[in-house]
């Protein structure tokens, strides 16, 4: 009969120390803090890569034609390979890249939530798939 109150100590003991390591209801509420700050330093940092790159182009070309009219050249100015097709070109490939991109991550979304479905189906309520007389799927609880 000792042996009872000592078992009920050690039942007690292990139960206050999983309450005392296990995370409290209102500390599971609160959100991780996020610090996106990396984030926008990027996109602050590519825009400005973006904007020197163009104003280096542009240099190279006004120093280009600079040293032609020096140099006497009175003709018009040199194309300088942008043109509305060009441009054209450049809008129309990035409006089909963010297409393809939606699209992928569509794709992604619905094979995810066909997998999970199925899985709740098949492993969860334990029905299994059946095709009907009209050749539909479907699960047969």
């Amino acid at each position: 009969m000792l042996n009872e109150p000592l078992k009920t100590a050690r039942v007690a003991a292990l139960s206050l120390a999983f309450a005392a390591l296990a995370p409290s209801a209102a500390h599971a509420q609160y959100a991780p803090p996020m610090d996106m700050s990396w984030a926008m330093r990027s996109q602050i940092a590519n825009w400005n890569y973006g904007q020197a790159a163009a104003h280096a182009a542009a240099m190279a070309y006004l120093r280009h034609m600079q040293q032609l009219r020096a140099a006497g050249y009175t003709g018009p100015s040199l194309p300088t390979g942008v043109t509305n097709e060009s441009l054209r070109n450049s809008i129309n490939a990035a409006n089909r890249a963010g297409t393809d991109y939606i699209h992928a991550q569509s794709n992604n979304s619905q094979r995810t939530s066909n997998a999970i479905h199925d899985y709740g189906m098949r492993a969860i309520r334990g029905c299994t798939r059946a095709v009907d007389q009209y050749g539909r799927a479907g699960y047969v609880c």
